[in-house]
């Protein structure tokens, strides 16, 4: 899944800041042995590089595209390309984003629960 060019996008709902790290952080077995984060593994994502990946929670949920991804990476590229696709104001309010550039997700889960965490990928979209 790791493509060069490709944005992948996933929004969704937490109730903070320490849980998306929580949700966010890898670890090793002891043995060297590495385990994937929990969104990771609740989206079959075997590996991602962390450097090309960027996440916020927001106190307040949006249901814009252009609200929920000012200010990442690529935001003027990003922002018109996603709304094409999944439409300025989506159904839902979200408070976390989820961005993992150089990467096209192509699973077949397109939504989870991760213990109280609700996401939900919306699409991906060449950057550059």
């Amino acid at each position: 899944m790791q493509k060069e060019g490709f944005v992948s996008l996933w929004v969704g709902n937490i109730n903070s800041s320490k849980e998306l790290d929580n949700l966010l952080k890898t670890s090793y077995k002891v043995d060297g042995d590495f385990i994937p984060s929990k969104f990771a593994h609740s989206f079959d994502i075997e590996r991602y590089d962390d450097a090309t990946r960027e996440a916020e929670y927001y106190d307040d949920a949006d249901n814009t595209l252009s609200g929920l991804l000012e200010d990442f990476s690529y935001d003027d590229i990003i922002i018109p390309k996603f709304s094409l696709v999944c439409g300025e104001h989506l159904n839902c309010h979200y408070n976390l984003v989820i961005l993992l550039y150089n990467f096209k997700y192509e699973g077949v889960k397109k939504k989870t629960t991760v213990d109280t965490s609700e996401l939900e990928f919306l699409d991906s979209v060449e950057y550059i």
